[in-house]
């Protein structure tokens, strides 16, 4: 393949990057091809010249832009995005079809759980988990990335941490729009630590972020389902805990479990841990119910 794009390389980020400089009728092919990809994948170039009100030349054109040879080499490329972005749909179809009951199905699911919390637990690195817990204790200023499933996590993750920590917190990403997680970003310097997290299906936005931080000379902390994660090799610590689920497409329970275990490590580590929570305490007394 040329310019050494993947067959799975995700075709709607590397037509995001190009659009700027694409000619109008480039662009129309591009519109079409967003909106209709299913339908793409199994066009002619003809089709898509017409569908798109271009030409057959202008259609060739647009996929050497994005980095093709030619138009089969593009629809391939695009037949195995689209496998990849059903494979979950199939997963699941085939989970629903075969044979068992509700309660069955609900016993399955803690099962994957507690396969991935066990493995998480048996696979743990103590000196990963020190250097983790040593950043976020030194860290003047902390900033968390994640979307998705991923979102909750490091909103439960930035409550627990905002008790023990002395560092500004701040969840950089935003549901608000890239932009602003962005922005946030952008005042990240070498002392300060990045938290991302993400589990498969991987989130684009984190893994930006990531390497955005990474280039401005912060560290970054992962919270991922295992090494062969993308945001593996951005990290300068990572701690791992599996998502599978035989029925869904990914499970946070063990990463929230991560979070929770990270949490736990930082507030034994802090020297007025104790006198901290005990403020809290006081001062949530008449929220309880006793």
């Amino acid at each position: 393949m040329s310019q050494g794009l993947k067959p799975s390389t995700d075709l709607s980020n590397r037509i995001a990057e190009i659009y700027p400089s694409l000619s109008n009728g480039h662009r129309r092919a591009a519109d079409f091809v967003l909106q209709h990809p299913l339908d793409v994948a199994t066009m002619t170039i003809e089709g898509l010249a017409e569908g798109s009100g271009t030409s057959n030349a202008t259609v060739t054109r647009f996929v050497r832009a994005l980095g093709y040879a030619g138009y089969g080499e593009f629809r391939a490329a695009l037949s195995a995005a689209l496998k990849f972005a059903h494979e979950p749909v199939d997963s699941f179809a085939g989970a629903r079809a075969a044979p068992g009951s509700t309660f069955a199905t609900f016993a399955a699911a803690l099962a994957d759980q507690a396969g991935n919390l066990d493995a998480a637990r048996q696979h743990l690195s103590e000196d990963a988990v020190t250097r983790a817990v040593t950043l976020l204790l030194k860290a003047p200023r902390v900033f968390i990335a994640a979307s998705g499933a991923s979102h909750h996590v490091a909103s439960f993750l930035e409550d627990g941490l905002a008790l023990y920590l002395d560092a500004d917190l701040t969840f950089a990403s935003s549901r608000t729009g890239p932009e602003r997680a962005i922005r946030h970003m952008m005042s990240a310097r070498p002392d300060d630590l990045v938290i991302a997290i993400s589990v498969p299906r991987y989130s684009r936005a984190t893994l930006d972020l990531a390497g955005f931080a990474k280039k401005r000379g912060a560290r970054v902390l992962a919270l991922t389902d295992g090494p062969t994660s993308p945001l593996a090799p951005l990290a300068d610590v990572a701690l791992f805990a599996p998502a599978r689920s035989h029925l869904l497409p990914n499970s946070p329970t063990a990463i929230f479990a991560l979070a929770d275990a990270l949490i736990a490590a930082v507030a034994r580590e802090r020297p007025d841990a104790v006198d901290a929570l005990k403020e809290l305490s006081e001062s949530l007394l008449w929220t309880f119910y006793r």
